[in-house]
């Protein structure tokens, strides 16, 4: 289920004591202040997680990623542990678009590495760099909003519901291609982006999208 925050000013008062005297400064706190990236604005965050399949067998923890909208009718989404982008008119196509790249990318980085070296390459994308930093900066400001007005992604009984519900549409599909003449097709080839709405098992959406 998508959340939407609804933008609105707040203001706070701020009291200090000091030598005895009080110093009442006013602090103007615009939650509808665009969160800016240097791709555009920020319009959403989210997480996803990729399930083991037949020819993924690999646990991959919660992966973060931000839904930025570069123009009227282009977005980009992008994952920020492992800088994979979707592109997209929508921001689901472009969420959609994400979660086929990154599925990609981790089956070829498992099938083409040694296991060793896979774990590294994804050590080494988790790392921090300026663009990441960038990221997470958008995303945190994200949280510090949501924090702002009293709400939670930190579901938990959501969230596990979300996995078990992914878990199974994964046991489904898999049951479907096992049962299809075509025995050496992988969900890969033909289901991974109609499961993008069961991998994307948490979203948070700021307000309209212009």
């Amino acid at each position: 289920m998508v959340k939407y925050i609804v933008a609105e000013n707040i203001i706070k008062e701020v009291v200090y004591e000091k030598t005895g005297k009080k110093t009442r400064i006013k602090r103007a706190i615009k939650m509808n202040q665009t969160i800016r990236v240097h791709r555009g604005n920020v319009v959403g965050i989210g997480r996803i997680k990729i399930p083991k399949t037949q020819e993924f067998d690999y646990e991959i923890q919660l992966l973060s990623y931000l839904d930025i909208q570069e123009s009227e009718a282009s977005f980009i989404a992008t994952c920020i542990h492992l800088h994979i982008d979707g592109y997209g008119k929508t921001i689901e196509e472009a969420e959609e678009d994400m979660v086929e790249n990154i599925y990609y990318f981790l089956c070829e980085n498992f099938n083409q590495l040694s296991l060793e070296d896979a774990w590294d390459n994804l050590r080494d994308l988790f790392k921090s760099d300026d663009w990441s930093n960038e990221l997470w900066g958008a995303y945190h400001e994200v949280q510090i909003r949501l924090s702002m007005r009293g709400e939670s992604t930190d579901n938990t009984a959501s969230l596990l519901k979300r996995l078990n519900q992914l878990a199974r549409r994964v046991k489904e599909l898999e049951a479907k291609v096992r049962d299809s003449e075509e025995t050496e097709v992988r969900i890969i080839a033909f289901e991974i982006r109609n499961l993008a709405k069961d991998l994307i098992v948490d979203n948070t959406r700021l307000g309209e999208v212009a």
